[in-house]
């Protein structure tokens, strides 16, 4: 470090070394991790032979599958089939402070943000194509998210999304949850990150409602096309 900050020939190459580490991240970014469905099947049990073999192997390897695989598994213990649905109206629902109390936690949803306020996304999506991105306004937060084609499949889409908190982080954001739901069934759900991001991926085109559990409310997406 001491080298760099007194060499700019080795600050440049080290600059372009990143530049490139950048780019690879996005393109191949668990590029080779089996997807949210087949490790639905590991956990449940209905692999057999080969597939269950080369998916516990890759298991042992890669954090981000083994993570994955811990959410299905709490998700399963907890039995999310048979509790009320998150973005659920009707009954046990009232107006409070400008939202929806559904069960303990407040119901917001989020308002669509003009293209101009929309800022930045940072993260890595898997691909090279362009992104489309769009930021949803919440109370105090704002929600940014990137829809971009998976590079092995360009029929297949991956979205990642980032919390803004206009204030300071609220306690327990890594506990938070997201769930993508079509036709109001949950097809998707994983944790968020303890900055508030999320990562969705093999998904299909068409549109989707997305519902974040965080620690103090739920905020919704009432429908995301792409």
């Amino acid at each position: 470090m001491d080298h760099l900050r007194d060499c700019q020939y080795c600050a440049e190459r080290a600059r372009g070394f990143a530049e490139l580490q950048g780019l690879l991240r996005k393109q191949l970014f668990r590029m080779f991790c089996p997807s949210s469905d087949e490790l639905a099947a590991f956990q449940q049990g209905v692999l057999e032979g080969d597939q269950r073999a080369a998916i516990a192997n890759h298991l042992a390897e890669c954090p981000h599958c083994a993570r994955e695989l811990k959410l299905l598994e709490r998700i399963a213990r907890e039995a999310l089939v048979g509790r009320s649905p998150p973005w659920a109206n009707g009954h046990n629902s009232q107006l409070s402070n400008g939202g929806l109390i559904a069960g303990k936690l407040r119901r917001v949803v989020a308002e669509l943000m003009t293209p101009a306020t929309t800022r930045p996304l940072a993260g890595a999506l898997r691909g090279l194509s362009h992104t489309s991105q769009y930021a949803y306004h919440a109370e105090n937060l704002q929600l940014t998210i990137g829809v971009q084609r998976m590079v092995n499949h360009s029929d297949r889409r991956i979205v990642l999304g980032a919390l803004e908190f206009e204030d300071e982080l609220p306690a327990g954001l890594g506990s938070a949850i997201a769930h993508l739901l079509h036709n109001d069934r949950i097809i998707r759900t994983v944790e968020l990150d303890e900055l508030g991001t999320f990562l969705l991926d093999d998904l299909a085109p068409g549109t989707y409602r997305l519902a974040l559990r965080l620690p103090d409310r739920e905020v919704i997406v009432e429908a995301l096309s792409f």
